[in-house]
């Protein structure tokens, strides 16, 4: 997959670079006759690679965070994929089309660089961003021999740079998921304990919602403990600290942390790296559960409410295994 991406953004580079020197100097780079036709298709080429990398990154990035936290960039990376394929965008000239490399750059970046490194953070998010600068530079470096300064910063700084500044201050705000890490499940329950190679997650089913598979409506007795399970997917030789985020809602002060775990997590396990957190001590009331990165950013969330009463010999608890 890495392998693909690099062949899709160094054909795209490749053929921005001619199509700038030649736009620019008419005459410059002379072709023979044969390719000099097959560059009038240069544009769908270039469109059809931007799908493909969009595409990916899309479904990535969707992936590797809730919608909480990043729907504005998803919904950024979706319309880029719409974008791509409008006749009138495709129209545009070069302008455009650095943005979108850029872009698609920046991606890559994010994906590599943290499978390189094995976590997360500030660090991988500064040099994801160090990298995409880097390709730019050396755009520019190519292009400021063959056509004027004025054009190349017009032309291919201010779009690139504009995209750049947009991740900062995507990831200033936690808007940037932190992929390659992907939540695979996250609930609540009323016990954890670990099997063999199996999970055994202990719930209070409610008859009138079936679907319902953990306490996501959380009724404590004496005694119980409440207890957070959740399954993080992330690649091979990937080490990292993950941390589980409880805050309890109080309707004068809003969003009150009481506590901010710490798990360290392994990568490449198909199902994901499983964990949990237990909490012994809380009182009623509206619940969330965030597990984020070292950063601050966010990979799931969870809502859910505690009802405390007390004890009833009737109840029936269920287990249920998650491999």
């Amino acid at each position: 997959m890495i392998v693909t991406q690099v062949f899709y953004l160094v054909v795209i580079g490749g053929l921005l670079f001619v199509e700038f020197v030649r736009e620019t100097t008419p005459g410059a780079i002379p072709m023979p006759r044969w390719l000099e036709r097959a560059w009038r298709y240069r544009s769908p080429a270039i469109h059809f690679c931007f799908g493909s990398l969009m595409n990916l990154y899309s479904l990535f990035f969707l992936m590797s965070a809730s919608l909480f936290s990043s729907i504005v960039f998803a919904v950024m990376l979706f319309g880029a994929v719409i974008l791509n394929e409008l006749p009138f965008i495709r129209r545009r000239g070069l302008d455009v089309k650095v943005a979108f490399f850029v872009l698609c750059v920046f991606c890559f970046w994010s994906l590599l660089v943290p499978i390189v490194l094995g976590h997360v953070g500030r660090l991988t998010f500064a040099l994801s961003c160090a990298g995409t600068v880097a390709v730019l530079a050396i755009l520019v470096d190519r292009l400021r021999r063959r056509v004027g300064w004025t054009s190349v910063r017009r032309r291919l700084l201010a779009p690139g740079f504009s995209v750049i500044a947009g991740f900062v201050a995507f990831y200033l705000v936690g808007w940037i998921p932190p992929v390659p890490v992907a939540a695979k499940t996250l609930g609540v329950f009323h016990g954890v304990e670990r099997t063999g190679d199996e999970y055994q997650l202990t719930y209070q089913p409610a008859p009138w919602k079936p679907w319902r598979s953990d306490d996501r409506e959380f009724i404590g007795e004496p005694g119980d403990r409440l207890y957070v399970f959740f399954a993080i997917y992330s690649p091979a030789r990937f080490a990292d600290t993950v941390f589980v985020h409880l805050s309890r809602h109080d309707a004068g002060a809003g969003w009150l942390t009481t506590d901010r775990l710490p798990i360290a997590i392994t990568g490449g396990r198909r199902t994901g790296f499983r964990g949990f957190a237990v909490k012994q001590n809380y009182t009623g009331g509206d619940w969330r559960v965030k597990v984020e990165t070292s950063d601050g950013r966010e990979i799931a969330r969870l809502h859910f409410t505690v009802r405390k009463r007390e004890a009833d010999p009737a109840r029936v608890l269920v287990t249920r295994a998650y491999k």
